[in-house]
């Protein structure tokens, strides 16, 4: 059953972005849930079958690879993604399973590598329906002032014994259900480069004095880009959230209100 058409709620593509736009540098990385739906296909008269992919939640995950070109994932984050999928099976009651995968790709195009083809297809050696998806960020082009960004879903597919990629319709599409577990995940980001940041200083933890105040002045410059372009960015986020929330309540009341006049009349 070949996947045609993913889904991808809003607030899951806020936080693959901004994750994406945490780092200039270093490419990122996660996970994503969701779940498939199978569709008949009119258009085969034959009677042929597709999926839809409905994304459903982000698993950002803290990189212990920090290149430019490369990012990998541990079976040990995969065992946890599962889990973390398990619970969220029950809370939403769909079988919510690990889908996919996202990474960035700051300053080059959106295409897949043949890195990436490679990596997909191993994952789909384990599930057909695994997906991949890569943001393209801080791309400019023709000496634009501003930076693009944009996005692109894949498969590998395997033609004549040559491994390629097939990209993938996307479309970001509300859910209908609410955006806690996204918005739990995107103030998560933060608190994930804070411990990227303290591991690495500690990798490169030097005995002498001179080295020590150096790994240290480090740290303290890039705390202070982490607060200036992610954790105020996030705060501002939630902070927006819970206003929205709050006119939407107060709009309810209103309604609520009208009603129960109605009927004391």
């Amino acid at each position: 059953m070949p996947i045609k058409e993913v889904f991808v709620k809003p607030d899951v593509y806020l936080t693959c972005l901004s994750h994406a736009l945490s780092t200039e540098k270093e490419e990122i990385m996660g996970l994503l849930l969701g779940h498939v739906d199978e569709r008949r296909d009119l258009s085969v008269q034959v009677g042929g079958s597709y999926g839809q992919s409905f994304i459903e939640n982000v698993i950002i995950l803290q990189r212990s690879v920090r290149q430019a070109d490369r990012v990998e994932i541990s079976p040990l984050q995969l065992s946890a993604a599962a889990q973390e999928a398990e619970k969220l099976s029950v809370e939403l009651g769909k079988p919510i399973r690990v889908l996919g995968w996202y990474h960035s790709h700051p300053h080059i195009t959106v295409h897949p590598s043949h890195v990436d083809v490679l990596t997909q297809s191993n994952y789909q050696a384990m599930d057909p329906d695994f997906v991949g998806l890569i943001l393209s960020v801080f791309q400019q082009e023709n000496n634009e002032k501003f930076a693009n960004s944009s996005l692109i879903c894949f498969q590998a597919v395997n033609i004549d014994g040559v491994l390629t990629s097939r990209e993938i319709v996307l479309s970001i599409s509300p859910s209908g259900s609410a955006p806690g577990h996204e918005i739990k995940t995107l103030a998560k980001i933060p608190l994930m480069l804070f411990n990227e940041e303290i591991e690495h200083m500690e990798k490169a933890f030097a005995g002498d004095l001179v080295s020590r105040l150096h790994n240290k002045a480090v740290l303290t410059q890039a705390m202070c880009q982490l607060l200036q372009c992610c954790e105020m960015p996030s705060v501002s986020a939630v902070l927006a959230y819970e206003q929205s929330l709050l006119n939407n309540l107060h709009r309810l009341q209103m309604v609520k209100q009208s009603l129960d006049n109605l009927t004391d009349c």
